[in-house]
């Protein structure tokens, strides 16, 4: 048994270290309203940390999928399952009874969530890879080797060590003085800022993993989308075949892709399963001209992507596929239809609706076409 503890602020946590965090009102609502979006991907006998939990919702739920797991605010020493680990997470998890990892191990999962770890695995895979890849991206510590990247490459992505959903990612093509200000605030705050060749992009994409036991495997893909400003928007959920080939359609090679996994399984064995266990993914792209770009970002954590994945294999209608989306917007479509515990058409909410909040939804159809 465990319990599940939903805090998608976890990336802004890890850049706090120790200190506690002070979320933004919109982060704050984000994770309130999320609060039982684990039910959905926790095993049967688990528990999830909601201490306002809709027990009417929820029972309409249980009764639909035959869920099995119990909303708390409480437990006594249940290990605790946060969607990723922070010194943050350990506080709430302890608060409430869970029993959390130690302090070295958050510590190393922390570091290893800085974004030069990315710089590191492209190093490795161009090494491992006997294929087109992008330049290695570079960490620096000032506005000047920021634009000496600029002069090399062209327009560029400024990336902070630690941030989610598109914040503190930003595309850089002119030295400007707001650009300047910007880069040493988070030079200032964080120390460094990561450097990336901005590339065409065809398509986002994500391979997703588990690491269990010391041994990592990888158990599917993530095509997902953004909204305004690049942050997350939602996921296509189809069979895993189906997204490969909608990847290879993009214009990646299958074989290359196949050879970015295996290296990836390889790699990530020896750098992250002796001290993390669960699902991860790699943020990954296709160019136009076909490239694989293999390690955009590394999120040493649960993600939207694996949600949607375990939620089409575990409650999607067999003949049907669908969106799953994270939106202010109210949800438009026709009403769920649910048979023998999946959902065949329409728009199901995954956490109760609260006005000018935030709705996790998925969309199911018989086509991606028909779908909104």
């Amino acid at each position: 048994m465990k319990i599940h503890l939903f805090n998608p602020e976890n990336d802004v946590s890890l850049a706090y270290g120790r200190c506690r965090v002070t979320m933004s009102p919109l982060v704050r609502r984000l994770h309130d309203d999320g609060a039982l979006l684990p039910m959905w991907y926790a095993d049967a006998g688990d528990l999830v940390y909601a201490p306002l939990a809709d027990k009417g919702w929820v029972d309409r739920m249980r009764r639909l999928f035959a869920l099995d797991v119990t909303p708390v605010d409480s437990c006594c020493g249940v290990a605790g399952a946060p969607w990723g680990w922070s010194h943050d997470a350990c506080r709430i998890l302890r608060s409430a009874g869970a029993s959390a990892i130690d302090d070295g191990r958050v510590e190393r999962m922390r570091m290893l969530s800085h974004r030069r770890t990315s710089a590191e695995i492209m190093l490795k895979l161009s090494d491992m890879l006997d294929i087109k890849l992008p330049p290695v991206p570079r960490e620096v510590a000032s506005v000047s080797e920021v634009a000496e990247c600029m002069r090399e490459w062209g327009p560029v992505y400024v990336k902070a060590p630690w941030s989610s959903s598109g914040r503190g990612v930003f595309a850089v093509d002119s030295m400007t003085s707001s650009v300047e200000r910007r880069i040493s605030g988070i030079l200032r705050r964080q120390g460094s800022v990561t450097v990336e060749k901005a590339l065409n992009k065809k398509r986002d994409f994500a391979m997703l993993f588990y690491s269990e036991n010391g041994r990592v495997t990888m158990c599917g893909y993530s095509l997902f989308f953004n909204s305004l400003g690049d942050a997350y928007g939602g996921n296509i959920m189809a069979c895993r075949s189906v997204l490969e080939d909608m990847i290879v359609d993009a214009g990646a090679s299958r074989d290359e892709l196949h050879s970015v996994a295996e290296a990836l399984v390889r790699l990530l064995g020896t750098l992250v399963a002796d001290c993390y266990e669960g699902y991860f993914g790699v943020d990954m792209l296709v160019t136009d001209d076909g490239m694989i770009a293999p390690c955009i970002e590394l999120n040493l954590r649960m993600t939207m992507g694996v949600v949607a994945m375990l939620w089409q294999e575990r409650y999607l209608h067999q003949a049907s596929t669908g969106i799953f989306r994270v939106s202010m917007a109210e949800p438009e479509g026709m009403p769920p239809v649910v048979e023998a515990g999946r959902l065949k058409s329409g728009v199901l909410e995954l956490t109760p609706s609260t006005s000018g909040g935030f709705y996790f939804t998925v969309e199911a159809g018989p086509s991606l076409s028909e779908l909104q």
